[in-house]
């Protein structure tokens, strides 16, 4: 597990950090839109459903030096896929000393397919955890009986969507009629609902299930092919002179909030503080990253094995703007519960949710 550590390459040249890019408290309300607000002010005592939530406080030893520094809590980070600039933030927040300056004792669990994280986070009551994941698979775990919780959203709607050469002519789900539609596993439901709200038959479209082979694409085996604007487009943009096209879920109809940052219900009640801890030095380690680029790049670059591409890490961290912070607001702010009641029904009707649930239910609410 990667544990903080001290200052590493990702210092160098950076500078210190400016005092514009210190938040405070007041963040969090000041960031966020109007209607975000007023939930939260009016929903606020939903948390009480949590039960009451106990503070950790560091302990000294009768023989410590009035002076001494207080102990660190401890937190895990469980990622939701590998490591990329997609993680720049936490990145910058753990070599920076942003997690011990919040008073984390700051650790990262390297992301593999299959794992159970929810009962990994509740092993060890003595140890914090939280973790990122997709805000349609996020409802998927709680229709299964997870009993997790939505704190707030880095990406603030999904990244994903389909990805095609300029003269493919596809500029909405109406031009996938004809052509040969490259789609991920398990997001085929998706995929038909798309067909589905533009009215084109599923019958006149040819779906075929793909990986993140680009090739498929660019040597025409497929007519368009999903991906992720912060990854496989701005490579597939490298490759063919930035004149790819993109065709996002949300143009499609599906706004979804994306790597969502999330706790088991029983972490929420024991550790708080500590998560909202882990959240204010991320946002301020986001903050960072997007003012300071290539030193983020940097702390990206040590996670990486040898020989990977600067630049095109570079190039994913600057697609990642418009996405943590789309109009210079605040990373990690308050989330809206109308487009979590939206993607719940969006996810009911492409049949990936038996029924809706009442975002208060599920969501983090900050209380007064």
């Amino acid at each position: 597990m990667e544990r903080e550590r001290p200052a590493s390459q990702c210092d160098a040249g950076a500078g210190p950090v400016p005092l514009e890019d210190r938040p405070s408290g007041a963040d969090w309300i000041v960031g966020g839109r109007a209607r975000a607000t007023a939930w939260v002010l009016t929903l606020g005592a939903a948390l009480a459903a949590f039960g009451p939530v106990p503070l950790l406080r560091a302990e000294s030893s009768p023989e410590a030096a009035p002076s001494a520094a207080p102990s660190l809590a401890p937190l895990t980070f469980y990622p939701d896929w590998f490591p990329s600039a997609q993680f720049a933030g936490v990145y910058v927040a753990a070599d920076r000393g942003f997690y011990r300056d919040a008073g984390l004792d700051f650790g990262l669990q390297p992301f593999a397919l299959g794992r159970k994280i929810a009962e990994q986070m509740d092993a060890d009551p003595n140890r914090a955890a939280v973790g990122t994941m997709e805000g349609y698979i996020f409802l998927q775990a709680r229709a299964r009986g997870a009993d997790l919780v939505a704190f707030t959203a880095v990406l603030r709607e999904s990244p994903a969507g389909y990805m095609s050469l300029h003269d493919s002519g596809i500029a909405s789900a109406r031009d996938f009629a004809g052509k040969r539609i490259g789609v991920h596993k398990y997001a085929d439901p998706l995929y038909r609902w798309f067909l589905h709200r533009a009215g084109v038959p599923e019958s006149a479209a040819a779906m075929v299930f793909v990986g993140d082979d680009l090739d498929l694409l660019i040597d025409g085996k497929v007519d368009a092919m999903q991906g992720y604007a912060i990854d496989e487009a701005v490579r597939l943009q490298r490759r063919v002179g930035g004149t790819a096209r993109f065709l996002s879920f949300r143009a499609l109809g599906f706004d979804a909030y994306s790597q969502v940052v999330y706790a088991t219900a029983s972490e929420t009640r024991r550790h708080e503080r500590l998560i909202q801890a882990f959240i204010e030095a991320t946002r301020r380690g986001w903050r960072y990253a997007l003012a300071h680029p290539d030193a983020a790049v940097e702390c990206v670059m040590t996670r990486l094995k040898p020989g990977a591409d600067r630049s095109l890490q570079r190039a994913m961290l600057e697609a990642l703007r418009s996405y943590v912070s789309p109009r210079g607001e605040v990373p990690l702010g308050p989330m809206d519960v109308d487009k979590w009641m939206r993607m719940q029904l969006a996810c009911v009707e492409m049949g990936l949710l038996p029924r809706a649930e009442r975002p208060v239910d599920f969501l983090f609410l900050p209380g007064p």
